[in-house]
Formats: structure tokens, sequence, C-alpha cells
């Protein structure tokens, strides 16, 4: 199951890098017939995108090495290394296109061509949609970060390419002022700039170990705590490394039950949480009933 949901990561991953190189080559045409700086902003996030999907797709075969004895919880961490590294680019393009929207203000450029520009944009948005429903689709299911990061620019993708639309649009029916093509690119360095900002605070929970969502951590209690044997359950950690998710937690069970069946309540509580999270590594520290001290807490009583 581990390994099926990995090579989705990889597929979409690798189908990604494809359609953007079509991208590249499609706006690239656009802007040299149309001249248009909003088209070029789009241009510029399709470059950038080829860089950042190429360093998602290391990224993921980098997290599926297994753990080593350099590395004992394995290589997770490095799809959070590599969605900063997307948070950073996406941050130097906003600045390139603030600078350009600049530019442009102090010394408009006409635009022309715009039905073919029109239709390679078009173009683009479809491909922009198809992109991030296998990005969503894959992403779902594996949990990766890397996935995530280039899920949430290519969905700002669809949004930028449709502006660029409407503007080349309006420029063609002689409803645009010159400004307008300025104010779009320095709107969509904006948005860069915002899915720079929320990239980069994902990937910093992941590398700083930041404790789940605490819906997730309600599931997994209750998954834990279902059968009777179980007294109760205490310190509960999970965090998620690559497309991994680390749960460690006490089980409280009857003081008076063998070692042997203690650790088939705890087996089968592990069991039950790798049914629902496939991609889960579970450590499982046995107590009797009632003995909730431990120096991991940092709460021994005297």
């Amino acid at each position: 199951m581990k390994e099926i949901l990995s090579q989705k990561a990889l597929l979409a991953s690798s189908v990604t890098i494809g359609l953007v190189i079509v991208l590249i080559f499609a706006k690239t045409v656009a802007y040299v017939f149309s001249g248009s700086a909003s088209v070029l902003s789009s241009l510029v996030d399709s470059i950038s995108d080829i860089g950042m999907s190429l360093m998602t797709w290391l990224s993921i075969r980098w997290s599926l090495k297994p753990a080593d004895e350099d590395h004992r919880h394995g290589h997770g961490k490095i799809e959070g290394v590599s969605a900063l590294f997307q948070a950073a680019v996406l941050t130097g393009s906003a600045v390139f296109l603030l600078f350009t929207a600049i530019d442009r203000f102090i010394e408009p450029q006409k635009m022309t061509d715009h039905l073919y520009a029109l239709m390679l944009m078009f173009l683009s948005v479809l491909m922009s949609l198809v992109m991030t429903y296998v990005q969503n689709q894959a992403q779902k299911e594996t949990g990766s970060l890397a996935l995530e990061a280039d899920k949430a620019h290519y969905s700002t993708d669809v949004w930028m390419n449709g502006a660029v639309m409407i503007v080349v649009f309006f420029d063609y029916m002689k409803w645009a002022p010159m400004w307008l093509d300025t104010a779009a690119t320095a709107l969509i360095a904006a948005l860069f700039a915002k899915t720079a900002y929320c990239i980069a605070v994902k990937a910093l929970d992941m590398l700083m170990d930041r404790e789940v969502e605490p819906e997730t951590k309600a599931r997994i209690f209750k998954i834990v705590t279902s059968p009777q044997e179980v007294k109760g359950v205490h310190d509960l950690r999970v965090t998620r490394s690559g497309m991994k998710m680390f749960v460690s937690f006490d089980m409280e069970v009857d003081a008076n039950l063998l070692l042997w069946s203690a650790h088939e309540i705890a087996q089968e509580a592990e069991y039950r949480i790798l049914k629902e999270f496939p991609n889960a590594e579970i450590l499982i520290h046995l107590d009797p009933e009632g003995d909730t001290d431990d120096t991991r807490h940092g709460e021994v009583t005297a």
C-alpha cells in the first residue's frame, strides 16, 4: 500500500513536469507575439515552475529512501526543504514582477496579436487546471508536503492565467486603460508573495516538528481508545515527515495483565491506526493503569 501511494506521488510530479514544458513553449510564443507584461509574468511563473517541479520530483524520490544508520527516521524532511525552496523561488519571482510592473508603468508598451495570445493563455488555464487536479488527487492520498506546495502555486496559476486573459481581452476590445496591464502584473506579484508565505509556513511547521491538526489527533485518540481493554492514553504525539506520519503515545492497560496480553492489545491498536493512516510509523509505550509518570513527559512527580 505504501509503495502504491509513493508511486502515485512520483507519477503526479512527472505529469506536471511534462505539462509545464508545453506551457513554457506556449507562453513564450504568446509573449513574443503580444509583448504583454501580464503574459510575461505568466511566462516567468512557468519558468520558475519547471525548476520547482523538478525539485519536487527529486525531493519525493529522496524522501522515499528507507531509513538508514544516519537517518533513523527516514528522509521525509527533505520535502520540507523542497517546499521552503519553492517559497523562496516564488518570492524572487514576485520581486521580479513587481519591478517589471513599475518599469511598464513608467514606460507603457502597447500589446499586439491579442487573439493569438488569448488562445495560448486559454490553453494555459486548461493545463493548469489539469495539473492542479492531478496533484490534488495524489496529495490527498499521499499527504506529501512537496506535492501540496506544488499544488498551491499551480492553483495560483489558474487565477493568474485567467487574469491575464481578461487583461488581453479588455485591451483587444479597447476597454482597458494603459495601466491595467501594469496593475494586473502587480496583483500577480502580490499573489505570488502570499502563496510563498503560505508554503513557507507549512514547510517550517514540518521541519520544526509542529503537531498535526487537532482533528487528526482526535481521530487517532478515538481509534486507540475504542476497545475496553485500553484504560487510557496520554502523551499522544503526531508529526509529519514527508509522506510519513510519526505517531507515539503511552497506552494504559490493566496492571494485572500478562506482558503477552498487553502486547497484543498494543499491536491491535497499531493495526487499527495503520488501517486509516497507512503511512504512519507508530511507537507505543505501555503503562499500568493510572501510572502516568514518565521522564519523557517532563511532569514527573517526586
